[in-house]
């Protein structure tokens, strides 16, 4: 079995139009999120074998914050550019190859990433066009394989799903 673990980053901050986006950091308003995500982290006691991060400030600060919930032990930390950079949220296939080539011995992934391309992601793995993640959302998603080549073809139960900023406003 497989478990890949969805997160996406905490709210960014808008104030300065002037910086790029690649360089945007977290919004001063998301801690009173983040403490509330973090407690649930803590309350899952989950564990990694591998985390891969966007390299963008913003995904870099939330894992920072988050980081002790998803296993402090583990040093495996994979920040991606390329997949960054190239903006390419709408082509899936893109996405998937970089699940495709997880080594194997990888039982349990994070990712720590933007929308869209969370949301498509988490889209195509359920078949549930209405599924979103909304900001500091957390999906965990149990897949039947042994190996990541087969992610897209296989059976999942998705096993966790938060939405902070809806929880939050109840």
């Amino acid at each position: 079995m497989k478990t890949l673990i969805l997160i996406r980053h905490a709210k960014s901050d808008w104030d300065n139009r002037d910086i790029i986006d690649f360089e945007r950091v977290l919004s001063k308003r998301w801690i009173k999120e983040i403490e509330f995500v973090w407690k649930i982290l803590k309350k899952l006691d989950l564990k990694t074998d591998l985390i891969l991060c966007s390299s963008a400030i913003r995904t870099r600060e939330t894992l920072e914050w988050i980081w002790q919930e998803i296993d402090a032990n583990n040093k495996k930390i994979e920040y991606v550019k390329w997949v960054y950079d190239n903006h390419m949220a709408l082509n899936m296939d893109y996405y998937l190859e970089l699940l495709w080539n997880i080594d194997d011995k990888n039982d349990t992934v994070a990712m720590v990433w933007h929308n869209t391309f969370i949301t498509n992601l988490l889209r195509q793995i359920t078949w549930n066009e209405y599924i979103s993640m909304e900001t500091l959302g957390i999906a965990i998603i149990n897949f039947d394989i042994n190996n990541w080549r087969n992610i897209s073809k296989t059976r999942w139960t998705l096993v966790f799903f938060l939405s902070p900023k809806h929880l939050m406003n109840m």
